[in-house]
């Protein structure tokens, strides 16, 4: 019965994705396995009869010398489907995982973007939801971290990823559903060698939960309360943000930090001096907690410089400008202020769709509409 559904759970997951994402092709990225395959079959029916229109893009790593004739099946397989598909290659590769995700997040929104779209699918499963989780438990991640992938979120990449929008509508589904339904459809799908290679963290993540089903269910259901904090915690940035930042004319920032808890100040610097600076990622959580309690002691606190950012109190707030003769050339005025919206917007999607989640009967639900 759950399978029969599926098509339905994936609409509704796109439901909760703001309607003006989904204006021009919405891309799909597809490397042939059966994750991605599934999302490609069950995008294209929820796509066909609302005329929105799909891009596929597969990305070759060069790194495995199939790697090439896979990307060539999956690009048959959706002109079979009459969908347009693109084939991106990586001109530098480096056979290290951190470079080829930013690569390849790099390459697929350059591509979505220059066909005039803004929203990328992925085919992430509630399988990669319980690997990430147990990778950033054993990195010592905090609750916020623990809470997971987030069902919609910002391309990791800057400033390639401007303005592109992640969206992950089968985190819900297992992989094995996912293969049972790609069977009933006739369908394979590629076998990617490195997803068995114990010499990645993930591949043993993955070996383990597979021997302990039980341990993917208690996984799973403490990422989902730490989520629903975390849609709590998001509508409080949200509100920080559009009430108590201030983009200057010269892009400099002003910040009000009185009264936030340090664990908020510090999550809300940490967006801020990633967006100042130009930034992919926000400085470490132990130097921004430490930041966030000195700016909070005020006067004593006197200034101090972090992820290629100067801090300076003033009369208005905190001062936020780039440090200067930093080597990362920081944004625009007019990029800074639509960073720091994109991230706004994110948080207040996420509370969102905390309200319109309609199977919770948490009473955090009730809490929601009052942040």
């Amino acid at each position: 019965m759950r399978e029969l559904d599926l098509t339905t759970r994936f609409d509704a997951a796109l439901g909760a994705v703001p309607e003006n994402l989904r204006g021009g092709p919405v891309g799909l990225a597809v490397s042939g396995g059966s994750d991605s395959l599934a999302l490609l079959h069950i995008a294209h029916q929820w796509a066909r009869p609302r005329g929105v229109k799909l891009l596929v893009l597969t990305v070759d790593h060069r790194l495995r010398p199939a790697a090439a004739a896979e990307a060539a099946q999956v690009a048959r397989l959706a002109g079979d489907l009459g969908l347009a598909h693109q084939t991106l290659a990586w001109d530098a590769p480096v056979a290290r995982q951190s470079a080829a995700r930013r690569a390849r997040h790099a390459l697929l929104a350059g591509a979505l973007k220059a066909a005039g779209g803004q929203l990328l699918l992925t085919g992430h499963t509630a399988d990669d939801q319980a690997e990430t989780v147990l990778m950033r438990a054993r990195q010592g991640s905090g609750w916020y971290g623990l809470a997971g992938m987030r069902a919609l979120s910002l391309s990791p990449v800057w400033p390639e990823g401007a303005g592109v929008w992640i969206a992950r509508p089968l985190l819900g589904e297992t992989r094995a559903d996912l293969r049972t339904w790609l069977a009933g459809q006739g369908s394979g799908w590629i076998e990617d060698p490195s997803n068995t290679n114990p010499a990645f963290e993930r591949v043993r993540i993955r070996a383990c939960l597979s021997e302990s089903p039980s341990l993917a269910r208690q996984t799973l259901a403490c990422q989902q309360h730490f989520s629903d904090l975390r849609r709590l915690e998001d509508a409080l940035l949200a509100n920080w943000l559009g009430r108590y930042v201030h983009i200057g004319a010269d892009g400099t920032v002003i910040a009000h930090l009185a009264d936030l808890p340090p664990e908020r100040a510090a999550r809300g610097l940490g967006v801020l001096l990633q967006c100042v600076a130009g930034r992919e990622t926000p400085p470490r959580s132990e130097a921004l907690l430490d930041l966030a309690a000195r700016s909070l002691a005020a006067p004593a606190f006197r200034g101090a410089t972090l992820g290629g950012v100067h801090l300076r109190p003033s009369r208005a707030g905190l001062k936020l400008a780039p440090e200067p003769g930093a080597r990362q050339s920081p944004p625009s005025p007019a990029a800074l202020n639509a960073r720091i919206n994109a991230f706004r917007r994110l948080f207040i999607n996420s509370a969102h769709d905390f309200v319109a989640d309609a199977g919770k009967e948490s009473f955090l639900q009730g809490l929601a509409p009052i942040f």
